[in-house]
Parts: structure tokens; C-alpha cells; sequence
């Protein structure tokens, strides 16, 4: 008999949100792998859902995988469900799907909710191109290096981020993307919901200084036509002066990055620009 693991989205903050076909599921099933049985809890009782769980994150993840070799090859159906929202997405799921797979268990993923997506729609940003990268580098100078190759990215970008580092996500972009739009969602579906839309500046400006909750922003994709205009207008003077003055391009960029830290090939086409004119 063929073992089977079926992938539960949760509400993401409304228990209202929860779709029949995840219902089913949860109340069929043999047992429930959860990322923490205090939060799914009490999902399951307010539905009346008593069924075996079982705590599934990265201190248990070997214990867990045996677990599910062996429940597979019993043939037993296994629900999997995170905190909120979908499994997988910045949260544990993929190594159930590869194992099961390994196992030639069949694998389900019901249709629900995940947050970036909500905000993507939200935003108003042209989305036929867009990117979720999950959570942004935390040291500084990761971020902004991870950002500056962002420059002239089209597709729309969108992460998810603690409050504790949003602020200064939001500094980084208008540091390193000025003139660039961003949307921030925070709290979906749940009683605080915020929405943001503006300036890195005035989005930090809307949220406050010590913000809480859980957040997803999005930043708009650049122009296809003009990519370089997200260069700070304070690089774009620098480099004007030093080529006004006789500095050979090469040595303009290699100032310009030093001090700036932005990408040598975006530097180096503005400069040539500069020096045609």
C-alpha cells in the first residue's frame, strides 16, 4: 500500500481563512508532522481535530525523516502543516516532499494561503515579473551588497522580515535604491493589518521606529529602459567632477566604489556616459 503526505496551508492570522479541502485532510490522515504543537494545537482543537502530532523542525529533522520513511512505507497517510501559512515557503517542508518522493510516496499540496502573495497583489506594482527570496542577508554589508546587485532587476522582489530588522531593510534600500518604491504588509490577515506604500522613507516613516509583527516587503522592479537612474545622484556628481578633472575613468570608478561600495560594471557605464557628454 502506497504512503502518501499531503502538504496543510494554515491561516496565516484569521482561523476563518482555512479551506475545506485542509480540513478534510487533517481529520483523514494518520498523523500530523507540525512545526510546533503549541501554536497547531490549538488550530486543531477549536476544529475538533484529534489526531496523533508530531513536532517536525530542524532539531528533530533526522528523528522526524525516520519517522516518515517508516509511516510511508506502511503505507499511512501523513498531513504536514507549519506555524501559518504554506509549507516549504521560509518554513519546513522540502525535506518531507524529498523524502517522500524517495520513498514513492504520493505527495499532495493543497491550495492556500502564503503571505508574500498577498502583498505582491497588494502592492500595485507591475507583477508579470516577480521574485521571492525568502528573508534578506541580517549583517549590514551583506545586505546592501545582496541589494546593489538588485539594481537593475525589472521583476518585482519580495522578502519577508522580522520587526526587529525592517528598519534597517528600509534604510539599506534608500541608501542603495534611491527613488525606488517598496510595499510593506504587515500582520496580513490578522486584527493589526498595516499596509505601507511609498518611499523606503516614508514606508519606515508610516510603520514607526519599533514596528512589530510579522512583515513582508516588496520592492518595485527598475525600469527596463533607464537601470542606471537608481545611482545615487550624490555618485553621479562625484564621478561628473572627477572626469571634469581630467581622472581617467578607471581610476573615477575604482574612487567612486571604494567609497560607495556600489557594483564597479553599473559605476563604470555611468562614467563613460559622464565622459561623452
Amino acid at each position: 500500500m502506497q504512503g502518501r503526505l499531503v502538504l496543510c496551508p494554515t491561516p496565516l492570522g484569521n482561523l476563518a481563512d482555512i479551506t475545506l479541502r485542509v480540513l478534510g485532510a487533517l481529520r483523514s490522515c494518520d498523523v500530523i508532522f507540525v512545526e510546533d504543537t503549541r501554536v497547531s494545537g490549538p488550530l486543531l482543537r477549536h476544529y475538533e481535530i484529534d489526531k496523533p502530532m508530531r513536532s517536525y523542525h530542524a532539531k528533530v529533522e533526522p528523528v522526524r525523516l525516520r519517522e516518515l520513511r517508516a509511516l510511508m512505507a506502511q503505507g499511512k497517510t501523513v498531513a504536514a502543516v507549519t506555524d501559518a501559512g504554506m509549507p516549504g515557503i521560509s518554513d519546513p517542508g522540502r525535506e518531507l516532499v524529498r523524502l517522500a518522493r524517495e520513498c514513492g510516496a504520493a505527495v499532495e499540496c493543497l491550495p492556500g494561503p502564503a503571505a508574500f502573495t498577498g502583498a505582491i497583489v497588494l502592492s500595485g506594482f507591475d507583477v508579470s515579473r516577480f521574485r521571492f527570496e525568502g528573508f534578506p542577508p541580517r549583517k549590514p554589508g551583506a545586505r546592501r551588497a545582496y541589494l546593489s546587485a538588485l539594481r537593475a532587476e525589472t521583476a518585482a522582489v519580495a522578502w519577508y522580515e522580522a520587526p526587529s530588522r525592517v528598519s534597517a531593510l528600509l534604510t539599506d534600500i534608500a541608501a542603495v535604491l534611491p527613488g525606488r518604491t517598496v510595499f510593506a504588509l504587515r500582520e496580513y490577515t490578522k486584527k493589526f493589518e498595516q499596509q505601507a506604500l511609498g518611499t523606503p522613507t516614508e514606508v519606515s516613516r508610516q510603520i514607526g521606529p519599533e514596528p512589530r509583527g510579522e512583515f513582508v516587503i516588496v520592492l518595485e522592479g527598475a525600469s527596463p529602459k533607464r537601470p542606471n537612474d537608481d545611482l545615487p545622484e550624490a555618485v553621479k556628481a562625484a564621478l561628473s567632477v572627477l572626469i571634469a578633472h581630467d581622472v581617467s575613468i578607471k581610476a573615477a570608478v575604482e574612487a567612486m566604489r571604494a567609497v560607495s561600495g556600489l557594483p564597479r560594471n553599473l559605476l563604470y557605464e555611468t562614467a563613460q556616459r559622464l565622459k561623452s557628454r
